[in-house]
């Protein structure tokens, strides 16, 4: 059984009940939201216990902090320990009327923003995968350092890693975010990142096509580039794969992107694939495993569109099989 190991912040998210601006007095529902966390847990709903999946993490002894624990703890193995004196993030998505979904957050100083390397470090010593976003980094030097080590570790151990950008304004500018990334992305087997995300950060004026070769680095290691209704290109040194997207009508489009991730590499662990040795293998026998992760991938970030909610809106394995009978 293959073990996935993530971590980063993960917040209670108050999704408003009503269409407009944000006001704290009006009804919200409380949901959990995390990149890494809403990849873990969707995940599981993917390969059905042919994976181990951990989730790494701190947490403050507040409301927040005791949710966030109950509820992923009833999905996947955590390590997220909640911490006297020290505060939960929290933020608040609205919808509006011409089909923004702001968010406004209150996670500066969080408990999550201090995850030390050596809490990661006992994890990865097992581990046939890491996945990691651009928020980690972005959040505290604490936490840079922490992704820089851990990226160091898995390097040293042949450990693949599985980036996904994650720009979160909010957190850093554009200079920011492109000299960080820069410098992780040799270090990184599975680089993926949306085409509005890459012109905003690399402002290059490139297709996707072009960026997923642009970001292509080292032999043993692949780039995809998502487009939303145009859906994903994936490029492996050598050639693109090019896979559509399905026609849905959008309700909310937070948590698409981690979906696509956890129906991406849930296909391939369902496959029963080492990712390992699978990156090493010939071009020609990646080509069908791949296609197919794409398209499950593709179909798992729209259909989380449709409802509201980060893992709550992502489709059961029994929905996607039912959707395309592929798995």
């Amino acid at each position: 059984m293959q073990k996935f190991i993530t971590f980063g912040e993960t917040m209670v998210q108050y999704n408003a009940e009503y269409t407009g601006a944000f006001d704290p007095e009006r009804k919200y529902f409380p949901d959990v939201a995390g990149a890494e966390s809403n990849v873990a847990i969707n995940l599981s709903k993917i390969t059905k216990n042919q994976a181990e999946i951990f989730w790494v993490s701190r947490l403050g002894r507040d409301d927040a902090g005791r949710l966030i624990q109950k509820i992923i703890s009833q999905h996947i193995e955590i390590d997220a320990p909640i911490y006297f004196g020290e505060k939960t993030g929290i933020s608040y998505l609205n919808h509006h009327t011409d089909g923004q979904h702001i968010k406004t957050y209150f996670r500066k100083g969080s408990a999550a923003s201090e995850i030390p390397f050596e809490q990661v470090k006992k994890h990865l010593k097992k581990a046939d995968m890491l996945h990691i976003t651009g928020i980690t980094p972005a959040l505290s030097k604490t936490n840079l350092e922490t992704v820089v080590k851990s990226l160091e570790f898995c390097a040293e151990m042949d450990i693949p890693v599985c980036l996904d950008v994650n720009y979160r304004e909010q957190l850093w500018n554009p200079t920011e975010a492109k000299n960080t990334l820069e410098k992780l992305l040799p270090f990184i087997s599975i680089f993926k990142v949306g085409h509005d995300e890459a012109e905003t950060i690399w402002q290059l004026n490139l297709s996707a096509e072009e960026y997923a070769a642009h970001f292509y680095k080292r032999p043993g290691t692949l780039t995809i580039v998502t487009e939303g209704e145009s859906g994903a290109v994936l490029f492996n040194g050598t050639d693109h794969i090019r896979e559509p997207s399905i026609e849905i009508k959008v309700i909310d489009p937070v948590g698409a992107g981690d979906a696509f991730v956890a129906g991406f590499l849930g296909t391939l662990i369902r496959q029963n694939i080492s990712l390992r040795d699978f990156l090493k293998a010939e071009y020609e026998s990646q080509i069908e495993p791949l296609t197919r992760a794409l398209k499950v991938g593709n179909i798992c970030g729209a259909l989380t569109c449709t409802k509201k909610g980060d893992t709550a809106a992502m489709p059961t394995l029994a929905e996607i099989e039912d959707f395309i009978g592929l798995l």
